[in-house]
């Protein structure tokens, strides 16, 4: 028995009361626009055992209680916990924990109360460093807690059930209350307040190098839609989240999407999949063409988004794509873009490669109207000019900057921009690379700041100068000059992939 767990033991002989706290490490982080969904279920079952969660009106000496711990949280209330349970999604949250998260992970007396989890406490684990080991203790850790171990699940038996265990969607009320008179945007904690969150399937069979079912081989069956399906409703009798997102890994590699997809259809709600469907099934699977028709006829919420994050992976993507716009020509589909994987400091032809690759991708998809979206692995922060890839996805993730100007553009529209509406030069078009560097040698920037941005594009131009044309041809890609209905406005779509 741990020592935390003897304190508990002996606490417990003289009074049945517990306070715990909850720690979203990557919510301290700079913040995301997601709830931690392991952090909701913890909640749910706490709440389920007669726990209540903590305000400024309950007297905590007399009840169980539990709390979203935030960074105003301050030592004192640190101390009174009986248990803190930290969860955390991002690797990079650990890399430079923020003070609240350092308190609790260094003081020696509070660091006795932690039980921390999450894919960020191992993702970056190589397999020959453990990650097989820490993968499949992190599965089961809430599983096997001693303390939640003590309650019992919805079933009857003793111990959470993650899979089955309905959130407590109300863990982060009084911290977004506090935080939205801070954001500009009213939907900005939209997540948090209008959608139910689940795992229909876990797993995948791609085993993709950079992703945490690296060591998967399948999509297995995981929650019941009825168990993270919530039915609230407000005083006039509307959801209070009329929304659904899924965070499955491959939902379309399960033998059982069309089951689930059909039990989604019914429920009458607009759902999403947050991680991205895999295109290359739509293509691949002998009833792909079913998938895209079912998917496009869905009320589906949002863009649809599927991933591209392999080159080589292009035939299989365009197969796919022609399928899908056929049956799919007015919604909005999205592709994320994985780059940055593996990048090393002294490394420029991987470097120069995976840039190239980025905008080869970007071709593709914007022939058949799609957009990117930039995922940048950590490892992008490697790479000789690092920089470059910020300023790809700031331009190609925002839709109204990649659908109405090249990479080039958006690069020289900031330092317009900035010579506007700081030294109040005016500009009446957007010039060429070429027509830059004619300015750049005539003086015209010598008293002048070159943005980020600019200097960016221009460092790997200039780096990478035998190849300057070719980056040249990626950076000019235009949407409105690229987009080609013709390749999915087929008549027969079995004749024109047939052909592939």
């Amino acid at each position: 028995m741990s020592i935390i767990d003897e304190q508990m033991t002996a606490k417990r002989q003289h009074k049945r009361i517990y306070h715990i706290g909850l720690v979203d490490a990557d919510l301290l982080c700079n913040g995301t626009r997601h709830p931690n969904l392991a952090l909701l279920k913890i909640a749910g079952y706490l709440r389920d055992n007669g726990f209540v969660r903590k305000n400024p009106e309950i007297e905590s000496a007399k009840v169980n209680t539990y709390e979203l711990l935030t960074n105003e949280s301050n030592f004192e209330m640190l101390q009174d916990l009986d248990l803190v349970y930290v969860s955390c999604v991002f690797s990079f949250t650990l890399d430079k924990p923020p003070v609240l998260l350092r308190t609790l992970l260094n003081d020696k007396e509070l660091s006795r109360k932690v039980r921390l989890g999450g894919t960020g406490s191992y993702a970056n684990l190589s397999i020959e460093d453990g990650f097989a080991e820490k993968r499949e203790e992190d599965m089961h850790r809430l599983e096997n807690d001693v303390f939640l171990n003590r309650l019992k699940n919805k079933s009857g038996t003793h111990g959470i059930d993650m899979r089955t265990q309905m959130p407590d969607y109300h863990l982060y009320d009084e911290y977004i209350s506090i935080m939205e008179t801070l954001k500009s945007s009213a939907k900005y904690y939209k997540d948090y307040k209008e959608y139910s969150i689940g795992f229909l399937t876990r797993g995948c069979f791609r085993r993709c190098p950079f992703c945490v079912n690296k060591l998967e081989r399948k999509a297995m069956p995981y929650s019941n839609l009825n168990d993270f399906l919530d039915q609230e409703r407000d005083e006039k009798g509307r959801l209070v989240r009329p929304y659904i997102y899924l965070w499955d890994d491959n939902f379309l590699a399960s033998p059982y999407w069309e089951k689930l997809l059909d039990e989604l259809i019914a429920t009458g709600r607009p759902f999403q999949f947050r991680q991205g469907l895999d295109e290359r099934l739509i293509a691949q699977n002998k009833r792909g063409e079913d998938m895209a028709k079912k998917l496009a006829h869905a009320n589906y919420h949002g863009d649809f988004i599927f991933a591209f994050d392999n080159w080589h992976d292009r035939k299989l993507i365009e197969k796919a794509l022609k399928i899908w716009k056929f049956h799919c020509p007015k919604k909005e589909t999205k592709f994320y873009l994985f780059c940055g994987f593996q990048q090393n400091t002294n490394d420029d032809k991987k470097f120069q490669l995976d840039i190239a690759q980025i905008f080869m991708r970007i071709c593709v998809l914007m022939r058949y109207g799609c957009l990117g979206y930039i995922m940048r692995h950590e490892d992008y922060k490697k790479a000789p000019i690092s920089n470059i890839y910020v300023q790809i996805a700031r331009w190609c993730n925002q839709p109204g900057f990649y659908r109405n100007l090249s990479f080039w553009q958006f690069c020289y529209k900031n330092q317009t921009y900035w010579e506007e509406h700081t030294l109040g030069i005016k500009h009446e078009r957007l010039k060429s690379y070429d027509e830059f560097l004619e300015d750049l040698e005539m003086g015209y920037y010598d008293d002048k700041k070159i943005c980020l941005p600019l200097k960016s594009v221009h460092d790997f131009l200039l780096k990478f100068h035998h190849h300057k044309r070719l980056f040249l041809s990626f950076f000019n890609l235009s949407f409105k000059q690229m987009i080609d209905s013709s390749l999915w406005e087929s008549a027969s779509i079995n004749t024109q992939t047939s052909k592939l």
